[in-house]
């Protein structure tokens, strides 16, 4: 089969760039399809989005939070307490950073200035014994 009469069957052309020894034109043109079903966008919206997106609008209070309690949504009366909640946290958060970086700084400035502090060093430079500390 040559790459003419593949096209004409599967309506997908294969590329003058492949052999037809080493491609089989036929995979090639499955593979194609499989492509184009994978990226393409599927344009028609379903019934249970619409369904969905209608409880959750609010058109039914009632029936719209028990959907939202079934699928976990939080709801939107304690918007005011989360918020207060989620400032707390960053409060929280943001005091543990500070403390952290303030230890780190520190811990370097110490690393690096007390290096040969210990040890068996001495800070104030080297000692040279006299003649009088040998008695």
């Amino acid at each position: 089969m040559d790459f003419k009469s593949i096209e004409e069957l599967t309506g997908i052309s294969v590329p003058k760039i492949y052999n037809t020894g080493t491609v089989n034109p036929l995979q090639y043109a499955q593979q194609q399809r499989k492509r184009k079903l994978l990226w393409s966008k599927t344009n028609d919206k379903t019934s249970t989005s619409k369904v969905g997106a209608a409880i959750t609008d609010g058109q039914d209070e009632k029936t719209a939070e028990k959907f939202r309690k079934l699928l976990g949504m939080k709801t939107s009366g304690n918007t005011n307490n989360d918020l207060t909640e989620t400032n707390a946290i960053n409060q929280q958060q943001q005091n543990t950073f500070d403390s952290l970086d303030k230890e780190y700084q520190t811990a370097r400035i110490t690393t690096h200035l007390r290096r040969g502090v210990g040890l068996g060093f001495l800070s104030q430079g080297s000692f040279i014994p006299s003649s009088s500390d040998k008695n």
